[in-house]
């Protein structure tokens, strides 16, 4: 069978639908999916930003908790040293109780009148090493040196001229050694004008003498 279309031009022209160019659809469809990719990008973004904000929050807690650790440490470790420190200074004079008797003893039989004493500070002085190549043919040579220490004296005084009593006092002392002036200024105590002095030296743990005992000593005279 024929069919012919009778209608006029106009209205053939009326009836055709709409149609779309091709590559338009394809830029739509590009760039829908350009807005799918930056909006799947975009969340997965703010999640790991998320994450990292949740990271940095946990690690700053750590560090608060670790600085106080740290804290508590270095005080526990400053609290050990100068525990140390303190048993350490306790064995010295348990260790040298009966010299420290004496030398105390010694020093407070030196103080004249008018003058009294603020401080007695004791520092280990540097040891004397003998030159290379000196040869000491000496008796003495052989015994052991007594140990000395750098000591500082700091008291006060109503008259200069106890404080040179006390200095000769102290040159006769068979503990107190090279003792030198330091420093002597004018002070006031309770109204009082007084003078303040250091002195410094050299302190002398002079050795007991050896206590011989009955077998010896009649060993000695056989």
């Amino acid at each position: 069978m024929i069919e012919i279309n009778l209608l006029p031009k106009e209205l053939k022209r009326k009836g055709r639908g709409i149609t779309f160019d091709k590559s338009l659809i394809y830029g739509g469809t590009v760039v829908g999916i350009l807005v799918i990719l930056f909006v799947v990008v975009s969340i997965f973004q703010s999640l790991k930003l998320r994450a990292l904000d949740d990271k940095i929050a946990e690690a700053k807690r750590r560090t608060e908790e670790l600085s106080k650790t740290i804290e508590l440490v270095d005080a526990l470790t400053d609290l050990k040293d100068k525990l140390l420190q303190r048993m350490s200074a306790i064995e010295t004079l348990d260790k040298n109780r009966s010299t420290w008797v004496r030398i105390l003893e010694d020093l407070s039989g030196r103080v004249p009148e008018y003058l009294w004493l603020s401080m007695l500070k004791e520092e280990e002085a540097a040891s004397d090493e003998p030159q290379a190549g000196a040869a000491d043919t000496s008796v003495q040579a052989a015994e052991p040196a007594s140990p000395k220490r750098k000591v500082n004296i700091e008291g006060y005084t109503y008259s200069i001229n106890s404080l040179a009593s006390f200095l000769i006092q102290l040159m006769r002392s068979d503990y107190f050694k090279n003792m030198e002036l330091e420093f002597i200024k004018r002070s006031e105590m309770e109204k009082l004008k007084t003078f303040s002095f250091g002195l410094s030296g050299e302190l002398v743990y002079t050795p007991q003498p050896k206590i011989e005992s009955p077998n010896d000593m009649e060993i000695a005279q056989k």
